[in-house]
């Protein structure tokens, strides 16, 4: 097998964890123990995951920081969680490697995706992202340049969320995987750039993860897209019926009845429907307890062609 595995944030923080180091460690070691042996043997393999709650975080640290330090564009702060988190996940999976006593080598590299240019996206950013702020502060952010959006929590700052392209260090990534290095990149979705006259330029803005692991998983002629998240199926229906073994002309049906949420399950299934019409032979949605007996067709939502 070819596998690219896409790790959902709650693989390394979830709402009621204290947002440590120590608590994330925790978190991943739980999230990455069922696949050790999967991990530990010769599949090749590719991860990418999420950065959400800890670029919030950043932003916040930033924010509380000024004027005592320069503020950090949101490109270098993407930059930062890919590699504080690679370096966090790379060191959990050579410790399950090594008591596996496996011999993969692990990298976690940091990855620049460019990104379509589309003018609409940059006007009308729809992407939450970071702390809640309060309302009264309204004319203050508005003055900075941020994208506001309303909500019973306070206001949200929006970002572009622009549609990757290519994955500019694609040629290195693929002679690691096709070597069998385990590879951890594309944190977040990959620190977004654009093409300029001058060469590639930082965005502002945030890139769907898994658009970026379904691009991947094209790129490198994976066979499985495992997209893990904190559920273990897709489901539709008012009754929230499970789906299990379904076949991407099916689940293209649903998506486009609107039967998932943008903002949570439609981008996963949208990715596994993309990767397989690219040629892949399977994309599983499952929560990372249930990714090896998913791989074995016990467990999760299969959809093929």
């Amino acid at each position: 097998m070819r596998i690219v595995l896409a790790l959902g944030g709650n693989a390394l923080l979830r709402s009621d964890d204290d947002g440590t180091v120590e608590s994330e460690l925790k978190r991943a070691r739980q999230s990455l123990q069922p696949i050790e042996t999967l991990l530990s043997g010769r599949e090749k393999i590719l991860i990418t995951h999420g950065n959400g709650p800890q670029v919030g975080n950043a932003l916040l640290r930033v924010e509380s920081s000024i004027p005592k330090t320069p503020p950090r564009p949101l490109d270098h702060l993407v930059s930062d969680t890919q590699g504080g988190l690679g370096y966090l996940l790379e060191r959990t999976i050579r410790n399950l490697i090594l008591k596996n006593n496996g011999a993969r080598e692990v990298l976690a590299m940091l990855a620049q995706v460019e990104v379509d240019s589309n003018k609409e996206v940059f006007l009308n950013p729809n992407k939450p992202i970071g702390p809640y702020y309060s309302i009264g502060n309204e004319t203050e952010l508005k003055n900075k340049g941020w994208y506001l959006k309303k909500t019973d929590k306070g206001l949200r700052r929006l970002v572009p969320s622009p549609k990757p392209k290519k994955v500019v260090e694609l040629e290195i990534i693929r002679s690691l995987f096709e070597n069998r290095v385990l590879v951890i990149t594309a944190g977040g979705g990959g620190t977004p750039v654009m093409m300029t006259e001058g060469g590639y330029e930082g965005v502002e803005g945030v890139i769907d993860k898994d658009s970026v692991a379904s691009l991947l998983a094209c790129e490198l002629n994976a066979t499985h897209l495992i997209i893990a998240t904190d559920v273990d199926n897709v489901w539709v229906g008012e009754e929230k019926t499970p789906l299990r073994k379904v076949n991407k002309n099916e689940i293209k049906k649903y998506y486009e009845k609107g039967e998932f949420p943008e903002g949570s399950m439609g981008p996963k299934v949208e990715a596994g429907i993309r990767f397989l019409e690219n040629g892949g032979e399977a994309a599983i949605i499952t929560s990372t307890e249930k990714i090896s007996l998913a791989l074995q067709g016990e467990a999760g939502t299969i959809i093929t062609n």
